[in-house]
């Protein structure tokens, strides 16, 4: 694990430092700025993936949901929150994309097994269908080989992905419910406010009323009229109410659409094209920035996380693992598979917001925050952070992707950085710097 703690230089070294912090300056300066008319080209080392797992069957059955409509739900052909057939191969898809990238980079060959040693994937425990989704990933990228997932062994929490319910990092409630009010311009009412045709709008294809859970003073309400409230528990503080209900509503729909439900299913066909689909999806993306990206939040969730995929990013290929069992030191490609929190999590430890072009869920199933390293011919290493994610059109689909009909990519631009930044890759030390400040 990287220690953010540097050691104090002794007054004897302060100028053999400074004349070594210069040369630095002078190597970063010519990298940044290469000579009129030959562009610089950065070669590809090592690539990490944190990504989502694919689409899964809604949370609750649909007798669980059948209060929240005056419809009834459809039914799934998986239990609760498992992954679908059709979400592995979804993931899948996903994973014969990046073999044919990284075999066009030269990391990888163009057929056959990989190495061993040289790619390997790590899923967090809390949800079968998060390892299943490591297993779909490998079964695109190398098929045919026996690599497999590795994760925590249940029910034991893994740290990585929980390191606030393991004790790991403690979280203050109080702080925490004020940078959730402070994301929320001060007032939760007020944020809710912001996506209010939204919750219009569901509340139209829902139509049902309830006479729990709605604001003070009235009797009866619609799910654009019920209450949000801060909540804490073990995990820390939780945001309940209107908004929480509207994610899991525009989610469902969303999953629905993406499952391939004939279009008199989706919403009941009234959220069936992505036109109509998209506006349902502003709440969720509203309650991820509240409960997940705020500063202080992200940091106790996402800065073990952060320094993981730091560590990664900086081991060195020269150190391989001995066996394959080590798969977070694999020495070309890593795959960290979460959930939704965990991506909105590191984009908030990391200063990192995004919108994708059509895909109005910023961290729909299979969505994936890549780092690339990337040497310079002069031997400095740059990280290139971008999110890569298949569009609604593709994911309803089915679509088959390769280096001629790839997904869709994101560049993501670390704060502070636009002045060094060479296509859209931003130097190590930089990246380093911003990955411990969280």
């Amino acid at each position: 694990m990287i220690d953010p703690d540097l050691p104090t230089a002794r007054p004897r070294l302060v100028t053999a430092l400074t004349m070594f912090a210069l040369s630095q300056l002078i190597v970063l300066t010519a990298a940044a700025a290469p000579s009129a008319g030959k562009p610089v080209t950065l070669q590809l080392e090592k690539s990490v993936l944190l990504m989502r797992h694919g689409v899964r069957a809604p949370t609750q059955s649909p007798e669980e949901l059948a209060q929240s409509s005056r419809r009834p739900w459809p039914q799934w052909p998986v239990a609760k929150g498992e992954l679908t057939e059709r979400g592995a191969a979804l993931v899948t898809v996903l994973g014969r994309y990046h073999r044919q990238h990284l075999a066009a980079a030269g990391l990888l060959p163009a057929e056959g097994c990989p190495a061993a040693g040289s790619i390997g994937v790590w899923a967090d425990n809390s949800a079968k269908r998060i390892a299943l989704s490591g297993q779909a990933l490998l079964d695109g990228l190398a098929p045919g080989c026996d690599f497999k997932p590795y994760f925590a062994p249940p029910p034991g929490v893994d740290p990585l992905f929980q390191p606030v319910e393991t004790g790991t990092c403690p979280i203050d409630h109080d702080k925490a419910r004020a940078a959730i009010l402070d994301a929320a311009g001060g007032s939760l009412g007020a944020a809710a406010a912001s996506v209010r045709p939204a919750l219009l709008k569901m509340q139209g294809i829902l139509d049902v009323r309830s006479n729990v859970g709605c604001e003070v003073g009235v009797s009866s309400c619609g799910i654009d009229g019920f209450a949000n409230r801060l909540e804490t528990g073990p995990e820390g503080v939780r945001l309940e109410g209107g908004l929480k209900a509207a994610t899991t509503v525009g989610e469902n729909f969303l999953l629905e659409y993406l499952q391939g439900f004939a279009d008199k299913d989706v919403a009941w066909g009234d959220a069936a094209t992505p036109e109509t689909l998209a506006p349902l999806l502003a709440p969720r993306n509203l309650y991820l920035k509240l409960t997940r990206r705020p500063a202080y939040i992200a940091s106790r969730n996402g800065t073990t996380l952060a320094k993981t995929v730091l560590a990664i990013l900086e081991a060195e290929a020269a150190n391989p693992p001995a066996a394959a069992d080590t798969p977070l030191r694999a020495n070309q490609w890593v795959a960290i598979i979460g959930r939704d929190i965990h991506l909105a999590t590191l984009g908030g430890v990391l200063g990192l917001d995004w919108t994708l072009p059509g895909q109005p869920d910023a961290h729909a199933p299979g969505v994936a925050l890549r780092f690339e390293r990337l040497r310079h011919p002069n031997g400095q290493r740059y990280i290139r952070t971008s999110v890569v994610y298949q569009t609604l059109t593709q994911l309803r689909a089915e679509a088959a992707l390769d280096l001629a009909h790839p997904p869709a990519t994101v560049v993501l631009h670390i704060p502070g950085c636009a002045q060094d930044e060479i296509d859209g890759a931003c130097p190590l030390p930089k990246v380093h710097a911003r990955f411990l400040e969280g």
